[in-house]
């Protein structure tokens, strides 16, 4: 029998809770702000408290905060690791990432914290008997939410796409998600030495807590765009349709999210100053960052910029390539974004290199969404069309309206999704769900690899090597690890 050594973490507010049981829990001690779990949600204050924990571990170094976001970047063509970089990243940029590493045990972690988080606010909330129903079903949707999001960020980085169809690097691939995803932990208290369920599985796991989500969630923003209302789980949900390829879904959710007026683009007259610090248009759902609440050094600008626009210093680490900066015409406002420094391109995406916001979802990817989804089928190819001009046109007013269809239009999509959506988190994730290679055309050394050719099985992360070692229902990492 394997060791266990299963941590279950619930973030309450800032309370630290430690779960104790004799289900194979290995425990902590204690620490000093901790609450027992039996007091963790006793009235709507600390209910309230208990989401606002979930948000936060969003915003995780391994999560969100950093991670999520650069990987899929660095993986793929957008990024070159400077010459005078400061170690970072290398295994991801290199295709030498292990099971032991800490980023694949840090994401595995954090997502998995915030789904005990989340089961754990669904299991207490009731005994929160002074709010309203309104207020129960918000905090509850809330939870549903993060559970939902958690698990399709585990799903795709840990699993090749729903519609693999190579058994060679996934057992069991048939096209419709037959291959192993990652465990599915929808019960409070729930061991984590749970087998791995299908893709397919932890998809329909996915989808019914995002619907159910959608159900309770008031449709008024949040402030600051900082946690779901419905439509922020609508533009998720069109997101979790488009990498099911499932294209009709896809389609009329977006369209939903689109058509509810509750969010609009920035104009290209604004389009820069909304990326400076805290988004005003565009935003969906975002991760704030102030100047007391901020991941320092760890945080996501400064891997980016060598000294951000509000004054704090950063790594400079991984710069654009010239394939990726030649894609922006001289009229596109985007190409603002990168700065030439004493002979070296930045990104400045996110200038200001601590307080910059996390952008997790957008309206313009929305667009795309359906822009997509249309050229593949789904929807009015019409509707397509325009969603792909509203992007492309508020970027570079002077783009003539695309007149494409099928192929051509879903070729224009892809480079549009490449230039809007650069640097946050979604191209390595693109590439591997549309089946193709990744081809660099600028690489920092002779040594680095030019070209992962699909469906590499370097394309998707191992299993924590830990989490092999201790859970009896895990006989094997992934393919090739």
């Amino acid at each position: 029998m394997k060791f266990k050594q299963i941590k279950y973490i619930g973030l309450l507010g800032i309370a630290l809770i430690s779960l104790n049981s004799c289900n194979d829990i290995d425990l902590d001690a204690t620490p000093y702000d901790s609450v027992a779990v039996v007091d963790g949600i006793q009235n709507l204050s600390s209910a309230t408290a208990s989401v606002d924990g979930l948000y936060d571990l969003l915003y995780r170094r391994d999560y969100y905060g950093r991670e999520l976001m650069v990987t899929p970047e660095v993986a793929a063509d957008n990024i070159l690791v400077s010459p005078s970089n400061s170690g970072r990243y290398l295994r991801q940029y290199q295709y030498s990432v292990l099971p032991t590493d800490g980023a694949v045990s840090g994401v595995w972690n954090n997502s998995y914290k915030n789904i005990n988080a989340a089961n754990t606010i669904l299991n207490f909330s009731a005994n929160a008997t002074d709010a309203t129903p309104a207020q129960l079903d918000e905090i509850n949707g809330h939870a549903y939410a993060i559970r939902g999001m958690a698990h399709f960020d585990l799903v795709r980085t840990y699993a090749f796409p729903y519609s693999t169809t190579d058994a060679s690097v996934a057992t069991g691939a048939n096209g419709s998600g037959g291959h192993l995803g990652v465990p599915l932990l929808t019960t409070y208290g729930q061991a984590r030495h749970t087998p791995r369920s299908t893709v397919a599985d932890v998809y329909t796991q996915i989808i019914a807590d995002l619907q159910q989500a959608i159900s309770l969630l008031p449709a008024t923003a949040a402030d600051k765009n900082s946690k779901f209302n419905k439509s922020a789980v609508q533009a998720l949900l069109a997101k979790v349709y488009l990498y099911k390829e499932d294209y009709p879904n896809a389609y009329t959710t977006a369209k939903t999210v689109i058509d509810s007026g509750v969010y609009s683009l920035a104009t290209n007259a604004t389009y820069m100053s909304n990326w400076d610090g805290l988004m005003e248009s565009d935003v969906i759902l975002q991760l704030p960052a102030t100047t007391n609440d901020n991941n320092g050094f760890d945080s996501l600008g400064s891997i980016y910029v060598n000294l951000g626009d509000d004054g704090n210093g950063g790594y400079g680490d991984l710069i654009p390539t010239t394939d990726i900066l030649n894609l922006y015409s001289a009229t596109d406002v985007r190409k603002n974004w990168f700065r030439d420094e004493s002979g070296v391109m930045y990104n400045f995406k996110f200038a200001n290199s601590w307080t910059s916001a996390i952008p997790v979802l957008r309206l313009s990817e929305v667009y795309l969404i359906l822009a997509e989804a249309a050229a593949m089928g789904g929807g009015n190819i019409t509707e397509g069309q325009k969603a792909l001009d509203k992007v492309r046109q508020v970027a570079d007013p002077s783009v003539p309206a695309t007149t494409s269809t099928g192929a051509v239009l879903l070729a224009e999509v892809k480079v549009e999704r490449r230039k809007e959506l650069a640097f946050e988190g979604h191209r390595l994730y693109d590439i591997v769900r549309w089946k193709e290679s990744v081809n660099r055309t600028q690489v920092a050394s002779p040594s680095t690899i030019a070209t992962v050719t699909y469906p590499d099985y370097r394309m998707v992360w191992p299993l924590p090597q830990s989490e092999v070692d201790s859970n009896d229902n895990i006989a094997n990492n992934n393919i090739g690890y």
